[in-house]
């Protein structure tokens, strides 16, 4: 080996060295990141030459490209609250048990948020948030998925983020559960059999139960006892933005009447829908935005509340301002924007006019479902 490839691979190591001892300084990139950054520097002729002949503190290698990969990723992060608020409404926590006619039995975990494919930018948005995890896309289903199942970094990333910036929402007793077979996989519990049936206890009390294969080999299984959770006196702005990201809504609705020269009316809504096992939370929402009903659909298989807001005033000047402040991020912000357009028609009363409602009627066109064809 020549000293020029000796010297090479020298610096090389000091740098991938120092950047691994500091990177927790910039963000959650994982080792070959850094390495291949380290590599990008040292076989570029000019900056190895220029090692040679001003024998450039390796340090000051650090500060620049920290300084720049810096810059990016505070142009890029999401708020971690705004974060917690899209899972609380988006996310799931599963854990999937296989059992084969061999007996053999696996027990997987998965973290994981499932979009239209049309909105999967702000999955990779989410991914680089926690710097762990991929992007998968079917396009036969129109579904994009961003999913974490290394347990390690789920231990390392997943529950550290949901424990600081807690899920308030009832998916928080699936994550605590969840968090409980992470925790019985990392000791390598679940390979005995009080581990498994551990597991199972858990597994039942998750998301939907124990799926039907399981419960037939293992029908005498008790579900485990689900943690008490209190919600928060006041709801987090970034939260709230988060959580309308993913389970909020805005319409417009022209409608035939009578009572005006044009024959048809206006109104507008904002909404978010939710089980109704969370219609406390539903309540802390007219608190949050002082305006606001809701609303029980107990006639459907699966119970809904509902919190809406459809007075003029209140969307106006309590609705918009929240939302021009904390925006969507995601596909549901070009909802807003074609809504707040619309809003603006009807608080200078151009609504009452036939080119006014010929333009509502077109960002009408834009929004909601219609966006996702």
């Amino acid at each position: 080996m020549s000293n020029q490839q000796v010297t090479k691979t020298n610096i090389l190591s000091n740098i991938t060295h120092i950047l691994n001892t500091r990177r927790s300084r910039v963000s959650n990139l994982r080792d070959y990141t850094w390495r291949s950054l380290a590599e990008c520097l040292i076989y570029s002729p000019v900056f190895f030459y220029n090692i040679l002949s001003i024998k450039l503190n390796i340090r000051n290698v650090y500060k620049v490209l920290t300084r720049k990969l810096s810059i990016d990723h505070l142009e890029n992060k999401l708020d971690p609250d705004w974060v917690t608020g899209f899972v609380d409404a988006e996310g799931c926590f599963s854990v999937i048990v296989e059992i084969s006619e061999i007996c053999k039995r696996k027990v997987r975990i998965s973290f994981e948020i499932n979009l239209h494919e049309k909105d999967k930018d702000i999955l990779y948005k989410i991914k680089s948030f926690f710097g762990v995890g991929a992007v998968y896309i079917r396009s036969d289903r129109k579904l994009a998925v961003y999913r974490v199942t290394n347990v390690n970094y789920i231990k390392d990333i997943i529950i550290p983020h949901f424990t600081n910036y807690p899920l308030i929402s009832k998916k928080r007793i699936d994550f605590l559960l969840w968090s409980k077979v992470v925790e019985i996989i990392l000791n390598k519990d679940h390979l005995t059999e009080q581990g498994f049936l551990n597991t199972l206890s858990y597994y039942a009390a998750i998301n939907k139960g124990m799926s039907n294969k399981v419960l037939k080999d293992y029908p005498n299984i008790i579900s485990a006892n689900k943690p008490v959770i209190n919600l928060p006196a006041n709801l987090n702005p970034q939260w709230v933005s988060g959580f309308v990201a993913g389970d909020g809504g805005f319409s417009i609705y022209i409608r035939p009447a009578k009572i005006n020269s044009l024959s048809q009316i206006v109104s507008c809504r904002f909404h978010i829908a939710q089980h109704s096992k969370d219609l406390e939370l539903m309540r802390l929402f007219t608190k949050f935005f002082d305006c606001g009903t809701i609303a029980l659909r107990s006639n459907l298989n699966t119970p809904r509340c509902d919190f809406i807001v459809q007075d003029i005033p209140s969307l106006l000047y309590k609705i918009l301002p929240h939302f021009d402040t904390y925006p969507l991020l995601n596909l549901k912000q070009e909802d807003y924007i074609c809504f707040t357009k619309g809003m603006n028609i009807i608080k200078l009363k151009n609504h009452l006019t036939t080119e006014g409602l010929k333009t509502l009627k077109e960002l009408n066109s834009e929004m909601n479902s219609n966006r996702l064809k």
